[in-house]
């Protein structure tokens, strides 16, 4: 059986998110991907007007997509604790298994493209506001000992993007096990929000 034809698009996508990814944006090029895509750099622009739209293309995806991830798993949650626990694990385990995708949401400076249009960067407040609500959700519940949710939300995914970074970067003492690392501090995020009776 043959292999299914990847639509020349999706193609051009794939390739230069696994170029930003390994070479970083100042070494992405429409040249480099026309020629990893054997296609000329006219085709790429028949689906993209320059190398900044087809960034935002990429980053709105991978964000769609970490969305999605997370919502699947938090959603049923009814119970505030346990839908938090959810969307801190979604987050987590997204960016480990999908480093490519998780990477380019941040990786590019927003002063190295064009300004991330402002209803797509409201699309990709999605989690961050499902996390804010849950947060507060914990709060009127007496199982989360937080101030200012929506400070709290931001000091999370902070907290996250730090500790996938460390692993994903190999920056991690070659001591210490990297999945043990992960949980371990994921853990201690979770603990930072929650009062003590519900910690005990």
């Amino acid at each position: 059986m043959s292999e299914v034809e990847i639509p020349l698009r999706d193609k051009i996508l794939d390739i230069s998110r696994d170029l930003l990814f390994e070479e970083g944006y100042k070494a992405l090029s429409m040249r480099k991907i026309a020629r990893k895509a054997n296609v000329t750099a006219t085709s790429i622009y028949l689906y993209f007007e320059n190398k900044d739209h087809l960034l935002h293309t990429l980053i709105e995806e991978s964000v769609e997509e970490l969305s999605v991830f997370i919502e699947e798993r938090a959603l049923p949650q009814k119970e505030p604790l346990a839908r938090f626990e959810a969307i801190i694990d979604g987050y987590v385990d997204f960016a480990v298994h999908f480093p490519e995708k998780y990477e380019v949401i941040y990786m590019v400076r927003p002063d190295a493209m064009a300004r991330y249009p402002k209803e797509k960067f409201r699309k990709a407040r999605r989690c961050y506001e499902l996390l804010v609500e849950t947060i507060q959700d914990g709060i009127s519940h007496g199982v989360m000992d937080v101030d200012k949710p929506v400070t709290a939300a931001y000091s999370i995914w902070a907290q996250l993007h730090g500790i996938v970074s460390v692993v994903h970067n190999k920056r991690l003492d070659s001591r210490v096990d990297s999945e043990q690392f992960i949980q371990d501090s994921v853990e201690h995020v979770i603990q930072g929000f929650l009062t003590r009776a519900s910690v005990t």
